[in-house]
């Protein structure tokens, strides 16, 4: 009854338009069974093909999104690790500048010792630091070491980095005030130094001999008394007078009285007054430094033999030298 059916047939009738004949098509039902079979088989394939295309699609289109957003993740990582790096170059650059500022800042002190040490030798020593002396081996890095080892994170570098800049700032700092106060220690040993350069305080001459001293005596010509405004220092014929500061010589001469010499402006209205010369080594205007010769020991002018008369001069007016020279060793031989 079944293979009846398949095997019957459909007859389909065209008519075509009034003017035509009727066109009879038969076709066995198997036939158009199969036709319809088919073209559902190619339906449902065209389907599940564009199923997988569209799942295909979605899938690469999801994978996109997650490499794109992977992309901009370690975008952004390399970005934070460039800034991170950037900062720790700008620290160390900043360190290197801080470094180099130090050791201008040192080697500006150690200049400034040397030259206190040549103001005034001897006063000024170098201390060792207080504490423990760091044994040989520590120093060198020597014995045993251990414990775990932790890596240092990007903040602890930071901070590190943070935290020596801050150091160095504090070191630079005080070595600052420490160049300033020696600086101010500097220009007072040079003013002390130049004070003391323009203040008669050595002897005029090699011999220490006082043959007369400041004030009244027996004038050795008149024997009457008089009063004598100098002291006199006697010594062998030819030997170095010097000045007993630094100064401008203000004259230098001869006369019958004196003989050859030398006046000597000092600071403050001091003058010395150097007499009796055999010769002067200086002329008018002339800068003289503490214990510079200025002319030889002799015995010109009103003398009874090889002498330095030696006067000083305060305001115009004669003084005693002695507080001017030293104390040690001084002899006096007699008092004419």
């Amino acid at each position: 009854m079944k293979f009846t059916w398949f095997q019957s047939k459909l007859t389909f009738v065209i008519i075509p338009e009034a003017n035509g004949s009727v066109v009879r098509l038969k076709l066995p039902r198997a036939a158009l069974w199969c036709a319809a079979s088919l073209m559902l088989l190619l339906f449902g394939t065209t389907c599940v093909l564009s199923v997988r295309s569209l799942h295909s699609t979605v899938s690469i289109s999801l994978k996109s999104v997650e490499m794109k957003g992977r992309t901009v993740q370690l975008e952004q990582d390399l970005h934070r690790k460039n800034a991170a790096i950037e900062r720790l170059q700008n620290d160390i650059y900043a360190l290197s500048k801080q470094a180099a500022e130090v050791r201008s800042q040192m080697e500006r002190m150690q200049r400034l010792e040397q030259d206190l040490h040549k103001l005034a030798p001897g006063s000024i020593e170098r201390r060792k630091a207080d504490g423990q002396p760091v044994s040989s081996a520590v120093s060198a890095g020597e014995g045993g070491m251990g414990g775990e080892a932790f890596p240092v994170t990007e903040e602890q570098t930071h901070e590190l980095a943070e935290a020596t800049g801050a150091r160095y700032a504090s070191l630079h700092a005080e070595m600052k005030e420490l160049a300033s106060r020696l600086g101010q220690t500097k220009r007072q040993l040079q003013e002390k130094q130049e004070r003391q350069q323009r203040t008669p305080d050595i002897w005029p001459t090699l011999s220490k001999v006082v043959t007369s001293s400041y004030g009244y005596r027996k004038d050795p010509f008149t024997k009457k008394l008089s009063f004598h405004r100098g002291i006199d220092i006697a010594g062998k014929l030819g030997d170095p007078v010097y000045a007993v500061a630094g100064g401008v010589v203000h004259s230098a001469g001869y006369d019958r009285l004196h003989g050859h010499n030398v006046v000597i402006e000092h600071d403050k209205g001091l003058r010395t007054w150097y007499m009796h010369l055999n010769s002067a080594q200086v002329d008018r205007g002339d800068p003289v430094d503490k214990g510079q010769a200025i002319g030889q020991l002799g015995t010109t002018g009103r003398s009874t033999g090889p002498h330095l008369h030696y006067e000083v001069l305060l305001s115009g007016k004669s003084t005693d030298p002695a507080p001017y020279i030293p104390n040690d060793n001084r002899k006096k031989e007699r008092n004419k």
